[in-house]
């Protein structure tokens, strides 16, 4: 059996280890290892939580003393903002990209996960920015690289999880290990148009 490898970004925001990135990143993993620009070699990393739905997960490496980046305020950020976008694209590690704040509370179902509130930019984004930090002028990271629209027709636009809505996330994912008080109905509805309503003597609307 073949096992298959997978890169993505992160980002410690505590002294002893914990690390931010994307759920899609190491979901599935059977083992993660971490690289840090302080350490030729790798951390093995353990997984603190993750919230599959807001594509959030905190992993751990073993130390102390570690650098991190401080946390900013999303919702101070405007269109025209500088940002930086820091990440492991293609493979090529601690890469910087340079752009702007192209809007803020974008609404996008991406892969079926529904985002009401992304932070939009015109820094390059691209596979392996996925968990990487969204730095403003003051070096405090205030979103988290998620998605690139990867089309031929489309350039220069990418998103990210405002970190405001992020830290309530983290929080619950250091103490519990998943996120609390988000109940599922676990339906699904879909429309009963008139073929449907006749075949199955149904009212025309919506059905579950």
């Amino acid at each position: 059996t073949r096992k298959a490898t997978g890169m993505g970004s992160g980002f410690l925001f505590t002294s002893d280890g914990y690390i931010l990135t994307n759920n899609h990143v190491i979901e599935g993993a059977s083992a993660i290892k971490v690289y840090l620009t302080t350490n030729e070699k790798p951390y093995e990393a353990t997984v603190v939580g993750t919230a599959a739905e807001l594509d959030l997960a905190v992993i751990k490496i073993e130390g102390d003393d570690f650098p991190y980046i401080a946390i900013g305020d999303s919702n101070e950020m405007q269109v025209g903002d500088w940002v930086v976008a820091i990440g492991n694209p293609y493979g090529l590690d601690h890469t910087v990209t340079v752009g702007v704040i192209s809007a803020t509370g974008r609404p996008l179902t991406i892969e079926g996960t529904i985002y009401q509130n992304l932070l939009q930019t015109d820094a390059a984004i691209n596979p392996g920015n996925s968990g990487g930090a969204l730095v403003n002028e003051y070096g405090q990271v205030v979103g988290i690289n998620s998605a690139k629209i990867a089309e031929t027709d489309y350039e220069g636009i990418g998103f990210a999880i405002p970190i405001n809505e992020a830290v309530p996330v983290i929080r619950e994912l250091m103490q519990y290990g998943h996120v609390t008080g988000r109940a599922a109905l676990g339906i699904q509805g879909y429309m009963i148009n008139e073929a449907v309503a006749a075949m199955r003597r149904m009212p025309v609307g919506f059905g579950i």
